[in-house]
This record gives structure tokens, sequence and C-alpha cells, in this order.
């Protein structure tokens, strides 16, 4: 798990040795938060094939596995799913000030949150 909570932590990560896609998905989603004027309302957060719902939970303070309003078990409530190639791209608007947590899952087999999004992407 990767927890990017500002554009300091996302800018660092880029210079690390992660995976290709990831990279330049990070990358992307740095520009276009720079472009919008939203790096200060901005937690970008990785969830990784064995990365446990009480990590994501202690990371962003709630699951994507459970809706945030009753707490429902694979019903999930993100404003935006997006495939990318071997990855998801969540997203969760919180407020009317344009803060918002963009959730990256790897697309891998095993993956509670993986198959979650497999299954409810439309």
């Amino acid at each position: 798990m990767h927890n990017l909570p500002h554009m300091d932590a996302l800018r660092a990560i880029l210079d690390q040795s992660i995976d290709p896609a990831l990279r330049a998905l990070l990358r992307d989603r740095r520009d276009d938060t720079l472009h919008c004027g939203l790096h200060d309302l901005t937690h970008v957060l990785v969830i990784e094939a064995t990365d446990t719902e009480e990590a994501v939970i202690d990371a962003i303070g709630f699951s994507p596995l459970r809706s945030r309003i009753d707490s429902l078990p694979n019903t999930p409530d993100w404003d935006w799913i997006e495939a990318h190639a071997g990855w998801w791209e969540l997203l969760y608007t919180v407020g009317n000030d344009g803060f918002a947590f963009i959730v990256l899952v790897e697309d891998a087999d095993g993956s509670p949150f993986a198959e979650l999004c497999r299954e409810h992407a439309t």
C-alpha cells in the first residue's frame, strides 16, 4: 500500500522504483490535480494485491468493500470508476469543497478490492 495524503508524498513516490503502469497513472493524477487546482484537496491511496481491509481503513478511514453510509458489504459507493492497464481507479468525493480520495486498486487475482471493481464496473 502507498498512502499519499498530499502532493509531496505523490511526488516522492514517482522517484521510487514502482510498476511502470502505476507510475504513469500516478503522474497523470498528479498533473490533473495540479491543473485543476486541487493539490491541497486530494488524497491518493494505492491498494496492492496483498493489502488488507483494515490497513485501508487505517489509511483513509473507510473501506471500498463497504458502503460509507451504512457499512453494507460489497456495496460500492464510489463516485467514479475506470479501468487502466493493471489498475482500477476509484474516485470518492467528500463534501462540497472539492476534496476527493483517488484510490488505485491493483487488478490482481485474489484481491477482494479488484474483485469488487470487476464485479461492479459498468
